[in-house]
């Protein structure tokens, strides 16, 4: 997720980085040359199947879920995150605002008949405003799968954020019950913070089948190009049918019939920039283009982009951006402001595809390792793309990773959970600035070629899989042939007493 709070707080640089980014694009082979081929995945252990109606006057989402998996014990847990902004939910403070704005009204989903392999339970919710949802599972060895059956109503709420809606479209992020992660710690119940991404999920199949109403249509982590639309009268619906295979989450934005969408293809991947008629043509051109063109140059670098579609969506919000499997939300005013920011976002959203999408992690108490790493792979591509137009924003995520160091003094780490963060500020120089300039700083002693080559490895190993930040450091540790822990711990830990080891390490594994 792309915070832009932080580049508010930073005028001077952005002025600098506006200087700096003026001139048109040269550098960058185009985004059609990419081609390759992408690992296979594991079979998902995991399978939606949702049956969904949505009324667009009312802003209501209504349907069926029915969710086949293995259980691991003699319960499930299902997160109901858009409970997280019902009326009882104490959604005050600053650090709220940041994310919802001041204008908001109250949403939230209710769960009905729920079912056990066909039998019926009793709904049984928990967490503070009813996120998450209880289910008793039968106690067998013998049962393999089970499948675990709702019914919901979702009253999408009213803010700045990921699930919202304006006069012409309803951007649902993180609104289906979604199975909670059982790891070593046991069932994973974080409840949605007002910082972060507190989002940890594993992959899944889904297969949806989504009611529209007449003049709408619709972008979604599945594939619109090859869905089975049904049109249904008198009632004047569309009926799509959508898969998306190996994904950690399904996100979908409805729109009206002002809105638009500009297509290219990057090797087999279909790139869609969904606009709106009155956008700024150049700006949604030059959007377009950093999408096309990251999305090759990751492919290239990290390793093949394995799904057929991928969606860059306008809505409205003021997140700056915010990443989903095969789909991203873009706020709405980036489409029409002749300023670096857009084309920052919409590069730093793509590289989630790899860092949170293909490779999880632990969103919440491990956010650096897909935040630092997408935006080192963001100033990578800026680079490439114009090394000139790039400094500004290098400069800006350099001067962030320095002023982290004062965090030192207050017990803030860039390796915390997203809850020990006083305030966005904190957590934007840390997990972004800090653990972002921490890979660039590799990249700088020991050139692309090599830090890259290493990272194609780390993708190698947890593509369609969970990461940690553990096995990152042993990775670079057995690649360079000595501890990368000093390294890390100086970088993420804060502990600048190791800067010199840090130093070393970095110049040992250069010249050998």
């Amino acid at each position: 997720m792309w915070r832009n709070r932080w580049v508010l707080s930073v005028v001077v640089g952005v002025v600098l980085a506006g200087f700096l980014w003026e001139k048109p694009w040269t550098s960058l082979a185009g985004a059609g040359d990419y081609s390759g081929k992408s690992q296979e995945p594991p079979p998902a252990q995991v399978t939606y199947r949702a049956d969904v109606w949505m009324d667009m006057k009312e802003r209501v989402v209504t349907g069926t879920l029915a969710v086949r998996f293995a259980p691991q014990d003699d319960k499930a847990f299902f997160h109901l995150y858009p409970n997280a902004f019902q009326s009882t939910a104490d959604l005050s403070g600053v650090n709220w605002e940041q994310v919802l704005g001041k204008q908001r009204e109250p949403g939230g989903i209710t769960i009905t008949d729920v079912r056990v392999d066909g039998q019926a339970v009793d709904v049984v919710y928990a967490g503070k405003t009813n996120t998450l949802l209880r289910v008793p599972l039968p106690v067998s060895k013998q049962l393999r799968q089970t499948e675990v059956e709702m019914s919901f109503r979702l009253q999408v709420p009213y803010n700045n954020g990921r699930l919202s809606f304006n006069d012409h479209a309803m951007w649902l992020g993180n609104w289906l019950p979604i199975l909670s992660v059982k790891d070593a710690d046991g069932w994973r119940l974080d409840p949605y913070s007002s910082i972060g991404d507190p989002f940890y999920s594993s992959m899944a199949n889904y297969h949806l089948r989504v009611h529209l109403p007449a003049g709408f249509q619709l972008a979604t982590s599945g594939i619109e190009s090859v869905a089975v639309v049904t049109e249904t009268r008198p009632e004047r619906r569309s009926t799509y049918e959508l898969d998306a295979w190996n994904v950690r989450d399904f996100a979908m934005v409805i729109m009206d019939d002002t809105y638009r969408q500009t297509s290219s293809k990057v090797g087999d991947t279909t790139v869609n920039t969904w606009w709106q008629l009155g956008d700024d043509p150049a700006i949604v051109e030059r959007l377009h283009q950093v999408a096309s063109k990251s999305l090759a140059y990751y492919s290239e670098q990290f390793s093949a982009y394995p799904y057929k579609e991928y969606d860059v969506v306008k809505t409205g919000g003021f997140f700056g951006g915010m990443e989903y499997p095969c789909i991203v939300f873009i706020q709405d005013d980036l489409f029409n402001r002749n300023a670096p920011m857009g084309e920052a976002v919409v590069a730093h959203e793509t590289a989630h595809q790899w860092f949170y999408g293909l490779i999880g992690n632990d969103e919440v108490r491990e956010a650096w390792l897909d935040e630092g790493l997408t935006d080192y792979a963001t100033m990578a591509f800026l680079e490439q793309l114009d090394a000139d137009r790039a400094k500004g924003y290098i400069h800006l995520r350099l001067s962030q990773s320095r002023a982290a160091e004062a965090y030192a003094t207050r017990g803030l780490t860039a390796w915390h959970s997203v809850e020990q963060y006083p305030d966005w500020k904190s957590y934007n120089d840390l997990v972004y600035g800090r653990a972002g300039v921490m890979w660039w700083t590799l990249k700088e002693a020991w050139g692309a070629e090599r830090l890259h080559q290493i990272l194609r490895n780390y993708v190698t190993e947890h593509q369609y899989r969970q990461a940690s930040g553990k096995r990152l450091v042993e990775i670079f540790s057995d690649a360079s042939g000595a501890d990368a822990t000093p390294f890390f711990d100086y970088w993420l830990g804060l502990k600048l007493d190791k800067a010199t080891l840090a130093e070393e390490w970095v110049k040992r594994v250069k010249h050998e």
